[in-house]
């Protein structure tokens, strides 16, 4: 007697796609939100008014200090919002290399999103940790030029990482458009995103602030959760099939 064995076509791999894009879209779109409100003055006060050439150089950093320490809770919290998101892409491009293993130009373009993810995440991580220092020495009698000097520091630092960590993951959306996977329409989606995500990167070298405000706003609250979603559709359909 032969017996036939019949085997599922359905993988048991835990469909986490869904669920990782989803939260982490939804992280991003708060924080790029959140930090353009801040960054044109909606959430928090505006800066001081232009103060004269009369008034000592101590006296006119105090007075902006104060007002930043003002503004460093609603910075850090869309700074942690953007890392939850941004942590969430990290695991979607793990996955992502695994499913697309027999295509070298998509394995480098995941690579590329994972590094950049990690970078930005430190260059963040630094970001909040030196604004947070500015912000109690700013309060706490400290020397206000001490205060200046650690609030460039941090500044020229994160700034840093976000330029390469933006950057790399850039080149990993517009590689990534270019690989097989996914179909037309996410390809696109994932060339637009790294296109916008190459002009932010030279908006923080340059140091633009309206790419670093609009752009980054559109990139942050937009284009990458809406490839963040469809990403993580498209693993699970993968899982489920």
């Amino acid at each position: 007697m032969t017996t036939a064995t019949i085997t599922s076509s359905r993988r048991t791999t835990w469909p986490v796609g869904r669920p990782v894009g989803a939260v982490a879209g939804a992280a991003l779109v708060v924080a790029g939100v959140w930090n353009a409100l801040v960054q044109l003055h909606i959430t928090v006060d505006s800066p001081p008014a232009h103060i004269g050439p009369q008034v000592p150089p101590a006296q006119a950093m105090h007075t902006y200090y104060t007002w930043y320490a003002t503004t460093v809770s609603q910075q850090r919290a869309a700074s942690i919002a953007g890392m939850v998101g941004v942590t969430g892409l990290v695991i979607l491009a793990v996955e992502l290399r695994r499913r697309i293993s027999p295509d070298p130009w998509g394995r480098a373009a995941c690579s590329a999103l994972q590094t950049g993810g990690v970078l930005w995440l430190v260059g963040t991580i630094a970001a909040v940790g030196g604004h947070r220092a500015v912000g109690l020495m700013a309060t706490h009698s400290n020397p206000i030029e001490t205060v200046n000097a650690v609030a460039f520091t941090t500044d020229v630092t994160s700034d840093a990482f976000s330029a390469a960590g933006i950057l790399l993951l850039g080149i990993g959306m517009l590689a990534m458009g270019g690989s097989s996977y996914g179909g037309r329409r996410w390809s696109g989606l994932s060339s637009l995103t790294g296109l916008l995500a190459v002009v932010v990167a030279y908006g923080y070298v340059a140091g633009i602030d309206s790419i670093t405000t609009y752009e980054l706003g559109i990139l942050a609250a937009v284009l990458t959760p809406a490839w963040l979603v469809w990403t993580g559709r498209l693993l699970d359909r993968e899982t489920t099939d």
